[in-house]
């Protein structure tokens, strides 16, 4: 009995150390992300890299889903349809053109900091739309956080270190944009598992998208992008949104949602450290100081809501 007890222990907390590792390659995974995509639009238009991004990942997410030898029978009534189209337009439509497009103009270390801000414009849309009640914390929280995206979004230093307030705005745009899907996807997430969601919502996604992007994709011209362009769109698409979605939902699987979500701290760290290796970026003052009083604004918000961030199964599609 004894022994039996301790080697299920020892399974239990192998898994649990598991459960820790993979969250690591996920967050590595989402920071990459942005070096990926700041690599692709070095070689592509911004429009087309999110319609490639989309187009890509809903390939993958319904080839994943048609395989799936325990796939549900999916009959969405004709309301369903409409959430889950709006929805879609929000968090991948409307996220991707705002996403790519102000890293375009803008740094990896900002872009980090910024969609790490996603907590709090959650938060901020909760209070307004009267779904959670504004505390003192929370609005300080909040205070800390948007001075610290005003730090990160002035100087002359800034600039010269590729990023620039047009972007910043841009990227804030985009966490916005994802902040309401969240919400959004509280009325709709509880009918479909994980994986089904994303085979209905990414061919959704990248069917919007096609009025921003078709000028863009006509234009390219194909034999000039270079492979570091093609990598970036490659990486974007298969780690950087269906391997870390798999990854964070089988995680979730055995760790608390609050665990998970608490990986999300280390990611800024992360892309500004891959940008400034990978790409040469600065790592100025201002970005160390934005970045943190970003980050401990978002801790100060999330410890006073005593709340999970729940994003069920769905990847990290704000970056």
């Amino acid at each position: 009995m004894n022994n039996g007890a301790s080697a299920k222990a020892g399974k239990g907390t192998s898994r649990h150390g598991l459960m820790h590792v993979l969250m690591l390659f996920a967050t590595l995974f989402w920071a990459a992300n942005i070096v990926a995509g700041k690599e692709a639009v070095r070689g592509f238009n911004p429009m087309t890299v999110a319609q490639l991004r989309l187009a890509g990942a809903a390939l993958l997410f319904a080839g994943a889903f048609a395989v799936w030898k325990g796939r549900p029978q999916v009959r969405p009534a004709k309301r369903e349809w409409l959430l889950l189209a709006f929805a879609a337009f929000n968090g991948l439509t409307l996220n991707q053109i705002c996403f790519v497009g102000g890293l375009a103009r803008t740094s990896v270390a900002h872009t980090g900091l910024i969609v790490a801000l996603g907590p709090i414009m959650v938060l901020v849309l909760a209070c307004v739309l009267r779904l959670e009640s504004l505390t003192l914390p929370k609005f300080l929280g909040m205070l800390i956080s948007f001075a610290g995206v005003a730090v990160l979004a002035t100087g002359n230093s800034e600039r010269e270190a590729g990023a620039h307030w047009q972007g910043d705005l841009i990227v804030l745009a985009g966490a916005a944009s994802f902040a309401y899907f969240t919400i959004q996807l509280k009325e709709i997430s509880s009918r479909y598992d994980s994986l089904t969601l994303n085979a209905l919502m990414f061919p959704l996604g990248a069917l919007f998208m096609v009025p921003f992007a078709l000028h863009g994709v006509l234009h390219v011209d194909w034999d000039k992008v270079d492979a570091a362009a093609w990598w970036g769109v490659v990486f974007m698409i298969v780690p950087g949104t269906v391997i870390a979605y798999l990854i964070y939902a089988y995680v979730l699987t055995g760790l608390a949602a609050s665990r998970a979500a608490a990986f999300a701290y280390i990611q800024p760290a992360i892309a500004a450290a891959l940008g400034a290796w990978l790409l040469a970026e600065k790592i100025t003052v201002r970005v160390i100081i934005g970045g943190a009083l970003i980050l401990l604004g978002v801790y100060l918000a999330e410890r006073e809501r005593g709340e999970e961030p729940e994003l069920q199964g769905i990847a990290d599609t704000a970056n």
